[in-house]
């Protein structure tokens, strides 16, 4: 199976999941031409928003690659930004969030069969996004915080807000590059191994979609 990993800032990578994934195709967003061939999709995130495609036009390339392999049946998994151009393209709507930002190490709610196969009600998490998302049409709600929507999936197709890729080293680079409380490294390094416990459990959820 060929997967392509798209990248929307250098500093966003698969980090973890590169572990519990099989071979990997990495390209950067705005390398895209729009007729990549892979068996499934993966995008990750990025600090600008969906919203923004006016002045990322790489933006609208990945939501066509997104419905296409929605058409086709081929599994799409999209991290944060990549979770909010899987909604937009699919007939959701992205806008900023009404109740501000979520940021940091923390717990969001599962339901349905996500949670069923996590064998939890709760998942461990690392959010730093301001934007959320509706539910396009017949999307299934598979996780929330207090705040927003957090997973969701069509088919083959998951969306998945938060972050379980992420270490202390990723993390570290991100404080540098945003900005941010220099906690927040230390704060994910005291939950690396339950982190990657989760993106070992995630990558699994979704190749068995």
């Amino acid at each position: 199976m060929s997967i392509l990993a798209i990248y929307n800032h250098s500093m966003e990578t698969l980090g973890t999941l590169k572990k519990f994934l099989p071979r990997v195709k990495e390209i950067m967003a705005e390398e895209l031409k729009g007729d990549e061939q892979f068996d499934a999709l993966i995008i990750m995130g990025g600090p600008m928003g969906v919203y923004e495609r006016d002045k990322y036009h790489f933006l609208n390339v990945e939501m066509e690659l997104v419905k296409n392999a929605y058409k086709q049946n081929k599994r799409v998994l999209g991290i944060c930004l990549g979770s909010q151009l899987i909604a937009e393209a699919l007939g959701g709507k992205v806008i900023k969030g009404g109740f501000g930002q979520e940021i940091g190490v923390q717990k969001v709610r599962l339901l349905g069969e996500l949670k069923d196969f996590m064998g939890s009600e709760e998942l461990l998490v690392f959010q730093w996004h301001g934007d959320t998302f509706s539910l396009p049409e017949n999307g299934v709600l598979l996780g929330y915080s207090n705040k927003y929507f957090q997973v969701f999936r069509l088919k083959r197709t998951l969306g998945v807000q938060f972050h379980v890729e992420v270490d202390s080293e990723m993390i570290s680079k991100w404080v540098k590059l945003y900005g941010g409380n220099e906690s927040m490294v230390e704060d994910v390094k005291k939950f690396e191994n339950e982190l990657k416990n989760s993106a070992s459990k995630l990558i699994k959820y979704w190749m068995k979609l």
